[in-house]
């Protein structure tokens, strides 16, 4: 049986323009050797293949769970679409109680989230028909707002703020993202953004209009807009209802423990809430104390990854930061449960340098990965998420420089893969680093809709191109194990 290395570099998608295109920029020998020499093709990772609708640019949860299903499911979007009907709100009994709660105490309803139409962590014209409901039900509903700027371009909130006007609905307050959705332990911003919806504590602005062009000139773009109180005194307060919108669990964990649950922090001081009732369309932490109103019927119990466990072999999953959920949890069809003969490796180094901290990761991951080949894993899953990172921030030399350093340690991991006898399979679930800029020169931060590299190490082998999907069985054929029936109606990539 063959050992394979599967390594993940998201972020990484293939389109020929070199205008804006930072990895035509970056030198990367060793990738551009892989390319040369093994076989490779390009596979679909967004749109209707990965479960989204046509035109909108995959994400790493819906890739890892995609990649390792090995069938299309149907993701969490097309849930919250399916539930923001409106007879579907006036049965469910949480919506109900909430309606109940604000009608005899005269209190208010919070709508928080991401409002942009990115569709990789929420979608404003769902969001939209949740206040248009409650509207009807007339209650006071107000808008806690969270500018995008990474999903979306970087400086299009208007478009967002004029849909939200366009039904009436006062916008109590906005902020970035930046502030408003950090999972990474800095509690600074979480605190921030806390005290803005909480205690009322940000800029106090007349005329939005007029601030937001303020800080385009002083180059904030959307995702850094700061804590901005556009309506004083509507704050979170006793009695009222706090509706988190966002589908996508990343940057959910830290606001909302700090709102629901303000005992598990240590971080900041947060009081307790008198008597507020929060919603959730989807579960984030079991120790948040929200309302959970979706839940999935999807079976993707039968990942790549729990199917080699019940096979016995040997697993390890290789991640850091974002990436360490990724290549655990999601590839795991969303469960955390322990699989037999697999370890997690977290990958967060102690001793930082400011500035080179994703330098360090990625360091780190490569050093983890020669150590689990020198071991024999028979199945090793990596994810890189530097390049994602550092892409999502516009900032195009440092993407240069962070692609670069990656390929860096692809070479160290290459000669050790030769070494120990292992195949490499590389690929990526989005891409995003090939297109930073658009005609005009102006910095792009959005997941794309090109395709990505799909490599094999194996010169004898040819590659067929196909989708994500495919990669699971295309896996499973070469290591010459048994394809699930589950997977079993995707194409096998390997041609011969």
């Amino acid at each position: 049986m063959k050992k394979i290395l599967m390594l993940m570099l998201d972020g990484i998608g293939v389109r020929n323009n070199v205008d804006g295109n930072a990895l035509k920029a970056a030198n990367m020998p060793n990738f551009n050797m892989l390319l040369e020499k093994y076989p490779h093709s390009l596979l679909d990772v967004s749109g209707e293949c990965v479960g989204l609708t046509e035109n909108q640019a995959g994400n790493a949860e819906v890739g890892y769970r995609t990649l390792a299903s090995g069938k299309v499911i149907k993701q969490k979007s097309s849930y919250v679409h399916d539930f923001v009907d409106e007879d579907v709100l006036a049965t469910n009994s949480a919506i109900k109680d909430a309606i109940e709660q604000v009608k005899k105490h005269k209190s208010t309803i919070h709508i928080v989230g991401l409002m942009s139409d990115g569709g990789i962590t929420s979608n404003i014209d769902d969001t939209i028909k949740i206040i248009d409901f409650f509207k009807k039900q007339e209650v006071e509903v107000g808008v806690d707002f969270i500018a995008d700027g990474k999903d979306s371009e970087p400086k299009s909130i208007e478009q967002y703020i004029k849909k939200i006007e366009e039904i009436n609905v006062p916008i109590f307050t906005v902020c970035g993202r930046y502030y408003a959705m950090n999972d990474d332990d800095r509690w600074d911003r979480t605190k921030i953004y806390y005290d803005l919806i909480r205690n009322g504590v940000g800029l106090q602005i007349k005329e939005l209009n007029v601030e937001l062009k303020n800080c385009y000139m002083r180059n904030i773009t959307d995702e850094y807009l700061p804590p901005m109180v556009i309506k004083p005194n509507k704050n979170i307060k006793k009695n009222d209802v706090v509706f988190w919108v966002n589908y996508n669990t990343d940057g959910a964990k830290q606001i909302l423990m700090a709102l629901t649950n303000p005992d598990e922090i240590k971080e900041f001081n947060a009081a307790p809430s008198q008597n507020v009732k929060y919603l959730m369309l989807y579960p984030v932490d079991p120790k948040i104390n929200a309302t959970v109103l979706i839940n999935e019927e999807n079976d993707i119990s039968n990942s790549i990854g729990q199917y080699l466990g019940r096979l016995e072999l040997t697993q390890a999953r290789i991640g850091s930061t974002k990436s360490y959920e990724y290549v655990t949890t999601y590839f795991n069809g969303d469960s955390n449960d322990k699989i037999p003969k697999c370890n997690n490796y977290y990958i967060d180094l102690k001793e930082k340098i400011p500035g080179k901290e994703l330098e360090l990761n990625a360091a780190g991951i490569s050093k983890q990965v020669i150590k689990c080949m020198e071991k024999d894993v028979d199945f090793i899953l990596a994810s890189f998420d530097a390049i994602d990172i550092v892409a999502s921030t516009g900032n195009f030399e440092k993407t240069v420089q962070i692609l670069e350093f990656i390929d860096e340690c692809l070479g160290k991991i290459i000669e050790s893969a030769e070494l120990n006898f292992y195949t490499i399979v590389l690929l990526s679930t989005f891409g995003s680093a090939e297109l930073m800029k658009d005609e005009e020169g102006r910095a792009l931060t959005t997941h794309t809709l090109d395709k990505v590299p799909f490599i094999i190490t194996d010169a004898k082998l040819d590659l067929d191109n196909g989708k994500i999907t495919d990669v699971a069985p295309t896996v499973l054929s070469y290591m010459d194990i048994g394809i699930p029936e589950s997977m079993k109606e995707n194409k096998i990539l390997i041609k011969n």
